[in-house]
């Protein structure tokens, strides 16, 4: 048991130990983000305006109506995936601006405005999440979760706002997936503009239609 626990330290202690914890713990949130994405994208299915009472009303339901235990659990182990990526990163981050260096080994990622600006998009991105939390989940009502999130970005502040961190979310992931690549080493010169022009799409599709929801409240097609 102790060598396992001095191994353990050996490895969150070392740079290369600490990156690869910053890629696992993103490739989860960005699973995680897939999956809020898929449940978010229920609310165009069904027609409230006609009686039809919206998927995502049943989709709030079903998550509320989970064993307390089972939904307490997932939301602690969310917590700890994020809060262990947020920290690793910064410390990363530390002794990256300690060395005066970023990125510079061989091979690396070049130093694009979405990796200078992990930091603040992820703070940004933070700030955004405790928001959506009290917004959406705290004061939402799952039995009417279509038309509490109808209601919120009806308010073109409240559309702006989520949108422009969606955008921070975009340049995060863009550059946190080609992160994953190189870390778990599956990058190379002959493969890495792909892996990137994958990370570019990601982003794209998952920002896009995350952002496609304030702007069907705003045109009117969801009302």
């Amino acid at each position: 048991m102790n060598d396992i626990i001095t191994t353990a330290c050996k490895f969150v202690t070392s740079s290369i130990g600490r990156k690869i914890l910053v890629a696992l713990t993103g490739a989860c949130l960005l699973l995680f983000l897939v999956g809020h994405l898929a449940g978010n994208m229920t609310i165009y299915g069904g027609d409230p305006g006609n009686g039809v009472p919206s998927w995502i009303d049943a989709y709030a339901t079903g998550l509320h109506t989970m064993p307390a235990w089972l939904l307490w659990a997932i939301r602690l182990g969310l917590a700890a995936v994020l809060l262990i990526h947020v920290v690793f990163t910064l410390v990363l981050k530390i002794e990256n601006v300690n060395a005066r260096t970023q990125y510079q080994k061989e091979g690396t990622l070049k130093a694009t405005l979405s990796s200078r600006t992990m930091v603040l998009t992820g703070i940004m991105i933070f700030c955004f999440l405790l928001f959506h939390l009290w917004q959406l989940t705290v004061n939402g009502d799952p039995s009417d979760c279509y038309g509490h999130i109808v209601a919120a970005f009806s308010n073109v502040w409240c559309s702006v706002f989520y949108i422009v961190a969606i955008c921070c979310l975009f340049m995060h992931v863009r550059h946190g997936l080609q992160s994953v690549f190189q870390t778990l080493g599956l990058s190379t010169r002959k493969v890495r503009p792909l892996y990137n022009i994958i990370a570019v799409l990601f982003g794209l599709v998952v920002c896009g239609a995350f952002i496609s929801i304030p702007v069907a409240v705003l045109c009117g097609i969801l009302k």
